[in-house]
């Protein structure tokens, strides 16, 4: 008696955590982004570089919703971006900390706020919000900086405050924006740990980058900007010339703050109840 054996269930399609078609950004009529299409899978750790004013964080950005798109389409995790909410999901590490109107805040204030979206309206925080903001800042090397004041840091240990606040809110996807600008060798290479760490657990993670430094064997892919336009997609390499000196990509003053997510801080950052 002959036996059959079921065909195998096809394996469900794989969702890109960032999908890009045919994106145009422009600045007063001004077309920054110029076409770029690509697609991120879950767990990808990918590096958008290319020379100054090539476009980089303005594409990042327009990921994000932080700027509006002039034509094209973005979804992330599978929901076009104008539908997406879920917030909570993404981690945001802009290039520099801001904090705004003089406000004294400590460095746990600061990361605790990366748990916005995590807590109640209106709720204390919980133990486990307490928890998160002191293994973030565990994870960044800066537990014994938790009640200093942010502004007593150098740059490079405000820049690992950044990290820590999108860690805090236990996201799957980080976006960073130029992370390590400006950052001496010691925190690039604390940077990198932290990175490593979070593509060992299976984290998706895109970044802005004009080198990869320390970074590169964490690198599996890099996206390439010249002049708004998508130049290459492989393998990364780090570039001479115009790459090798860090720098900022044109901001327009007035990019679409209204639709900046509430999970995005990078402006104000609130006190801890």
């Amino acid at each position: 008696m002959s036996s059959s054996t079921q065909p195998a269930a096809p394996a469900a399609p794989v969702v890109p955590a960032f999908a890009a078609h045919d994106v145009v950004v422009s600045y007063d009529r001004r077309p920054v982004v110029r076409g770029v299409s690509f697609e991120i899978a879950p767990g990808e750790t990918v590096a958008v570089m290319g020379p100054n004013g090539s476009g980089k964080s303005t594409l990042t950005r327009a990921l994000l919703g932080l700027v509006p798109l002039t034509s094209g389409r973005v979804s992330i995790c599978g929901t076009p971006l104008r539908r997406f909410r879920d917030w909570a999901r993404i981690g945001y590490v802009p290039q520099r900390l801001s904090v705004g109107g003089g406000v004294p805040a400590t460095v746990r204030e600061v990361v605790a706020s990366g748990r916005i979206n995590r807590r109640r309206r209106f709720r204390p925080a919980s133990a486990r919000d307490r928890a998160a903001v002191s293994d973030a800042l565990a994870a960044v090397g800066l537990l014994d900086r938790a009640d200093d004041s942010v502004y007593g840091l150098s740059g490079g240990q405000q820049q690992r405050v950044l990290i820590a606040r999108a860690l805090a809110g236990e996201p799957d996807i980080f976006v960073m924006d130029e992370p390590m600008a400006g950052v001496d060798a010691a925190n690039q290479q604390a940077l990198a740990r932290t990175l490593e760490a979070l593509s060992q657990r299976g984290a998706t993670v895109l970044l802005v980058l004009h080198e990869l430094g320390p970074l590169q064997p964490l690198i599996g892919r890099a996206l390439t900007l010249d002049n708004g336009t998508l130049v290459g997609d492989g393998a990364p390499h780090s570039p001479e010339g115009d790459c090798a000196a860090p720098g900022h990509d044109h901001v327009h003053p007035h990019a679409d703050a209204d639709r900046r997510p509430s999970a995005l801080p990078v402006v104000e950052v609130p006190r801890s109840a």
